[in-house]
């Protein structure tokens, strides 16, 4: 990518996010700052941002509500016409088996797991520019865990969404995920997990391993469909932790 690129990352103002936003602005590239109801953690990031001597521009844009996500996200494009890296980061993640998940549960994980960031490929690359998109996956998808059904459901479907995507926007526009495993500090998660319960690594992934590959993907022009798993080996074998919560 070029220096002065503009990147989106959906869900940029926290955790995952704000890291890889973080990153990207000290690797000198202009940042698309997007949030739902975080504000005040996007403008106070967006100044953390601007010490790098970059450009950001905040979108607000509610990816549960995809009927407004065309018209908000072309208003964007308006501003910001030259988005060469899009990442659909963007999740929600809740308790929600199978038979006892609400149909607002349902939508809601369809809507931002699947259909937001199905409608954000399409507008992109109708713009006819060369640009990339890398989808955030689950390195435990394979599990099936059963009590929190939606997220599972609608993050297979994304998945699919990358695979297919690659075929038809190739060969001007590589498409692929990255799915990490157990990656938040404990702070940020309900969940006290010890670390012989995490992977088969024994460790969490740090942060710095989500950004490294990704770089690696919008670097290496010959990658598109693939999902490469950044989990510590937990696609292997199912963490200890997921059957005790």
């Amino acid at each position: 990518m070029n220096s002065k690129a503009w990147v989106l990352v959906t869900g940029g103002a926290k955790r995952i996010g704000a890291f890889l936003n973080k990153e990207f602005a000290k690797s000198g590239k202009n940042i698309v700052l997007h949030y739902n109801q975080s504000e005040t953690a996007a403008l106070t990031l967006k100044v953390q941002l601007e010490t790098f001597n970059i450009k950001v521009v905040l979108w607000q844009a509610n990816l549960d509500d995809p009927a407004t996500i065309g018209q908000r996200f072309s208003a964007l494009l308006s501003q910001v016409p030259n988005i060469e890296l899009l990442i659909n980061n963007a999740s929600v993640f809740e308790q929600s088996s199978l038979l006892e998940s609400t149909l607002r549960q349902i939508q809601s994980n369809l809507n931002i797991h699947l259909t937001s960031p199905w409608l954000l490929i399409q507008a992109l690359v109708k713009q006819n520019n060369p640009c990339q998109i890398i989808n955030i996956s689950d390195a435990n998808l394979s599990h099936r865990y059963t009590s929190k059904s939606a997220y599972f459901i609608s993050k297979k479907a994304q998945e699919t969404l990358t695979e297919l995507a690659a075929i038809e926007c190739a060969p001007m526009v590589r498409v692929n995920a990255i799915a990490p495993g157990f990656v938040l500090d404990a702070t940020d998660s309900a969940m006290q997990i010890d670390n012989k319960d995490i992977n088969i690594l024994q460790r969490k992934v740090p942060l710095a391993d989500l950004y490294s590959a990704i770089k690696f993907l919008s670097e290496n022009n010959s990658i598109t469909g693939q999902t490469l798993q950044i989990d510590g080996g937990s696609h292997l074998k199912c963490p200890p932790y997921m059957l005790k919560n």
